[in-house]
């Protein structure tokens, strides 16, 4: 979705004309109970014509690789937090607007991430990189 209803906010090549009235409507249309049932939120800027023309990204095949090796990881046990990484997420919902549900999301993007990465244990790292895709700030004032 974007960011407001002209479509500008957010990017660095066009004005936004919204009123923070007309923002503030477009918000409310999203609940936060909604936005929590979202594993990961991220806000894409509008590609540039440069953009369009970069060359190829990593191959398919090696994507697949890693996505088949995280998934056999998870199943065959789910990594556990490090103390550490259980830290920053108890700081996290004491700080954020992070409902139950939303701390469970982060935590499951958490053992994704760090999968991933072929990590054997969830780093305050992992957690700190799941917290990052929560809904992003643009959504929460004018």
């Amino acid at each position: 979705m974007n960011l407001c209803p002209c479509g500008a906010r957010g990017d660095p090549g066009a004005h936004c004309s919204c009123s923070a009235q007309r923002l503030a409507h477009y918000r409310d249309k999203l609940s936060r109970a909604l936005l929590d049932r979202f594993d990961l939120v991220v806000t894409i800027p509008r590609a540039r014509a440069l953009e369009f023309q970069g060359g190829p990204g990593e191959a398919s095949e090696n994507v697949r690789a890693r996505v088949v090796g995280a998934r056999m990881r998870l199943a065959a046990a789910c990594p556990k937090r490090t103390a550490a990484a259980d830290q920053l997420l108890t700081r996290a919902v004491e700080r954020l607007p992070l409902s139950g549900r939303g701390r469970a999301k982060v935590a499951g993007v958490a053992r994704t991430i760090a999968a991933l990465a072929a990590a054997d244990e969830v780093l305050p790292e992992h957690v700190a990189e799941a917290l990052a895709y929560r809904a992003p700030s643009e959504l929460a004032t004018p």
